[in-house]
């Protein structure tokens, strides 16, 4: 299936967010599409997925006009989208995330799980996704929940398949399994529509790369072309893609946290027996995949998520039981 965009533009107010965009997807191609954070990219796909109407433009499938009024119109045209937040029921096992919106009954209108079980085993076989399709969604990794996702696309017979921003919440490991995931598809003959701003992808996987920058097309380029073009034209003038700064001159502790230990609602112990400073003067970097605590440290840092465990101390002074007014008047500052 050949997909074409043709001048969709769309306008929030006085801001456009996609100014007369034309792009074309082949068939059996990854197209990635690259820009930084607030160029366009995502509003782009919600309008090909129904999720947006465009002020202009059109879309043609195989030539022909097209137009998407919701999401069903797209999934049925054969399009699928794998949302940066996941859209599934934690609660629900895989067969019955793939199966919902498009149930099997049997008799007395009871849902055919062992039929949407089959399905997920099927489509994991063909294209190796392995996934359990007894298994319940809040059980699984952030990597295997994606392929829920996917597999739900696949299921509904997607021939192109958008991806918003998938690597955001995997780790190398997963990325690299995702990569591999995507050459499947590829080889199978589904189309792939590879949102990302992150270069050292797009030139892996991609066959084709077209840059966004501010709500335009800047230009489309093949992944031989330098990382340095790539940024380039991500950002309109020419990025030193190496760090080069002086040593830091930190002061003395400012922050300090001791044996920290957090636990959500839900029990689950998402900060373990953390410990560290932030001295005066310096910017402390929390560096980890989403959805591995750093939310929830400083939540707790701010007051609003009380700590199982540890202490946390502004200046010298124990603010460990502090609530978030009296952090914010210790000096705490939160954007």
């Amino acid at each position: 299936m050949q997909l074409e965009i043709t001048g969709l533009t769309k306008r929030f107010g006085s801001f456009t967010a996609n100014d007369r965009i034309d792009l074309t997807i082949e068939p059996g191609e990854i197209h990635c599409l690259l820009g930084e954070n607030g160029a366009g990219k995502s509003t782009l796909m919600n309008m090909l997925y129904g999720l947006l109407d465009p002020d202009e433009g059109e879309v043609l499938i195989d030539g022909k006009p097209t137009t998407f009024a919701t999401p069903g119109d797209a999934i049925k045209a054969g399009i699928g989208m794998v949302h940066q937040h996941f859209m599934l029921v934690p609660v629900f096992t895989v067969a019955e995330n793939v199966m919902l919106g498009r149930e099997q009954t049997r008799g007395l209108g009871l849902l055919n799980r062992p039929a949407a079980a089959k399905l997920v085993r099927d489509l994991s076989d063909r294209y190796k996704l392995a996934v359990d399709p007894d298994a319940l969604v809040q059980d699984l990794p952030v990597g295997v929940q994606q392929r829920v996702e996917i597999l739900k696309a696949l299921a509904n017979n997607a021939e192109v398949l958008i991806l918003d921003e998938p690597t955001a919440v995997l780790t190398p490991q997963e990325i690299d399994e995702l990569m591999s995931i995507m050459d499947s598809l590829r080889e199978s003959g589904t189309s792939i529509v590879f949102i990302t701003h992150k270069l050292r992808e797009v030139k892996e996987i991609g066959d084709r790369i077209t840059v966004i920058r501010r709500g335009k097309v800047v230009g489309t380029t093949q992944p031989t072309a330098s990382e340095s073009q790539l940024a380039e034209m991500m950002v309109g003038r020419g990025v030193k893609l190496v760090v080069d700064k002086d040593p830091a001159d930190a002061g003395d502790a400012v922050l300090e946290i001791s044996h920290l230990t957090v636990i959500d609602g839900r029990g689950a112990t998402v900060v373990k027996d953390v410990s560290l400073d932030v001295r005066a003067g310096e910017i402390l970097v929390l560096a980890g995949v989403q959805g591995n605590g750093q939310t929830e440290l400083i939540k707790a840092i701010l007051g609003l998520m009380k700590p199982a465990a540890g202490q946390i101390s502004l200046a010298g002074r124990n603010i460990t039981k502090h609530g978030p007014r009296q952090r914010l008047d210790d000096g705490i500052g939160y954007i």
